[in-house]
């Protein structure tokens, strides 16, 4: 007997290793999202929906970039902040070509360490939002390339 699956209802897992664009998650939640106004209700439009999202992050970036404090994230999603680390970097060998010319022989010389920082962004989350990404990057890395 030969056991049929149902095809799912979920396209993102032919997708599973790559980032959902903001406007398939628009084009999946338009009709739960409803806007009331005095004649009624509507559905909210792509572009106010994008105004609402760039806003969010905005805040979200000024919060966490900008001010360096923590932000909480709405629905019990975890927190952000950016945390400052040293680098942590191994000396590299390389051939010195001109040395090695010269000389007729191999010559290595050493890259030294860096003694510099750099700013990571983190993302405390629970278990289930384990796959999940912080996406505006661009606005956080030109915010924290201001700061340097």
């Amino acid at each position: 007997m030969k056991i049929r699956h149902r095809k799912s209802n979920n396209h993102y897992k032919k997708y599973k290793d790559k980032y959902v664009s903001v406007k398939d998650v628009y084009n999946t939640i338009k009709h739960s999202i409803r806007v009331k106004s005095e004649r009624g209700s509507r559905i909210l439009s792509y572009s106010e929906y994008y105004s609402i999202l760039s806003t969010f992050l905005d805040e979200v970036v000024d919060v966490v970039a900008v001010k360096q404090e923590v932000f909480k994230m709405p629905s019990k999603m975890g927190n952000i902040y950016t945390k400052r680390l040293p680098h942590k970097r191994p000396f590299h060998v390389r051939i010195d070509i001109e040395e090695t010319k010269k000389k007729g022989e191999v010559v290595l010389y050493k890259v030294p360490i860096l003694d510099d920082d750099y700013i990571k962004l983190w993302w405390d989350r629970p278990y289930k939002y384990s796959k999940y990404k912080v996406l505006p990057l661009k606005r956080f890395k030109e915010q924290l390339n201001k700061q340097k």
